[in-house]
């Protein structure tokens, strides 16, 4: 078949530059043609667009730094648009002073440039990192930490280290593509993930549990921490401190993450500890007289994060999340995985705050103040995510497991229901039933390859999402 036609002369100019440019020029210590890496970046950014200043601007983002090449020369030839991208990929080295001794000054300059660059430069700029990662985790398989010999920075692996986490973070806002994925991938690869520090138990006191972690409050009545379940994927943790802290930043009520923690089987999370509190779970146990209260309480909390507008540089949209999981799972075949994509993708989409795991435990209550808990599936998108989430929840639990988890009945966790949506969604309520339930099944569907939950799973895919009868 034979390709279509593609405009690519702009494209093809940049590239032919950028050859010129680096001719006779080694990768260091690669043995082959600096242009390859040129030509790597090029590819990684075309995962990400298809904008040809874009992807000229990756071709060329090495000349001004590498070789003899101008930002003036650049902005002749291809504009002023890719000029300023690479000029923001450049470093200022003077050639009279040693690499070694500039390095981490100009490394620091290159993080705090590029955390304030625009969109494109941040697209560009993944090509180049994604290309020296990848050819640093390769390297680093072989030689190990012999290999920090070949470079210029002082501290060797320790000052790499902190380099790639700096950039990592100032190229966040492209968090959830697959580049930024495999780069972040590569760097916990070379330089381990965030370190663990060890906690002696004794100093805890158990105060809550839940299906996949225990809560435990510090005897000194700052600090609680969180051991996750041994079956949880040890990322998870680590992204949970990540995630809490973001949340933290953006203003909403959350407690302050403050490192990870490992108790030598288990790891988990240290927080700032909320004194005297209780999770709306306890409440509606703890206070039946006051059921109703609690329950239109945290249906108010929860209309209040879904009004409030994301960061969506750091977070990302949560429709990804159940599209990643919808075409992994097995329990689906190949139109039934079509159904759910495209009911996915009818879903309206919005920026503002999704928790992602939304329900009464993970809302506390202390002090007249509320605060969320539980944030590793934090994003953004639309409200109805997290209402499937709760919608979940309150229909599907056995006897045991709603005790257990949520401290109150199956027949109270289903009028914990009815308040909700009548205080969420007023009169409209009625209407939004088979939505809902639609919803809850990609709850389903996410967890069907970790865990079985509701032996009515499959009934009400069937019913409600494949519209058997």
């Amino acid at each position: 078949m034979t390709n279509r036609f593609l405009d690519t002369a702009f494209v093809d100019k940049a590239i032919k530059f950028a050859v010129d440019a680096h001719a006779n020029t080694e990768r260091r210590g690669k043995g082959f043609p600096y242009v390859i890496h040129v030509l790597e970046a090029m590819e990684i950014v075309a995962t990400l667009t298809n904008d040809p200043e874009l992807l000229a601007a990756a071709a060329l983002h090495d000349t001004v730094e590498d070789t003899d090449v101008t930002v003036e020369q650049i902005r002749a030839e291809f504009g002023d648009r890719v000029a300023a991208i690479v000029h923001t990929e450049s470093d200022e080295i003077d050639p009279s002073i040693p690499e070694c001794e500039t390095w981490r000054a100009r490394k620091q300059a290159a993080i705090d440039r590029l955390r304030n660059a625009s969109h494109d430069a941040k697209i560009v700029a993944m090509g180049d990192k994604l290309s020296n990662m990848r050819a640093i985790a390769r390297d680093y398989d072989v030689k190990g930490d012999e290999l920090w010999k070949i470079f210029h920075a002082p501290g060797g692996k320790a000052d790499h280290e902190w380099h790639y986490r700096g950039l990592a973070k100032s190229l966040c806002e492209l968090s959830g593509t697959p580049a930024y994925e495999e780069f972040t991938a590569a760097i916990d690869h070379v330089f381990t993930s965030p370190a663990m520090e060890d906690v002696d138990l004794a100093d805890y006191e158990v105060s809550g549990d839940g299906f996949t972690a225990i809560s435990y409050n510090h005897k000194d009545g700052e600090k609680m921490m969180k051991l996750y379940a041994d079956f949880i994927p040890v990322n998870v943790p680590a992204k949970e401190l990540r995630i809490a802290n973001a949340v933290y930043d953006m203003g909403l009520p959350t407690p302050r993450g403050l490192r990870l923690v490992t108790d030598g089987k288990r790891i988990g999370v240290e927080f700032e500890r909320v004194t005297g509190k209780r999770s709306y779970s306890r409440l509606l146990s703890q206070e039946p007289e006051h059921f109703e209260e609690h329950m239109r309480s945290f249906a108010r909390m929860c209309k209040q994060l879904h009004s409030t507008e994301c960061n969506t540089k750091v977070f990302k949209p949560v429709e990804a999340r159940f599209m990643k999981a919808t075409s992994t799972c097995s329990r689906l075949n190949d139109e039934q995985r079509r159904i759910v994509t495209d009911f996915i993708a009818s879903i309206p989409s919005t920026t503002t705050c999704i928790h992602g795991d939304m329900h009464m435990g993970n809302l506390l209550l202390a002090g007249g103040k509320n605060y969320w808990i539980d944030l590793a599936d934090f994003a953004y998108g639309n409200p109805l995510f997290d209402i499937g989430m709760l919608r979940f929840v309150c229909i599907g639990p056995n006897e045991e497991i709603a005790q257990n988890t949520f401290h109150i009945s199956c027949a109270q966790m289903r009028q914990a229901w009815d308040i909700f949506v009548d205080e969420y969604f007023g009169p409209e309520a009625s209407k939004m039933e088979d939505i809902l339930n639609k919803m809850a099944c990609l709850y389903i569907i996410y967890y069907a390859d970790m865990i079985k939950f509701f032996p009515w799973e499959q009934e009400w895919l069937d019913r409600y999402m494949f519209n058997k009868q």
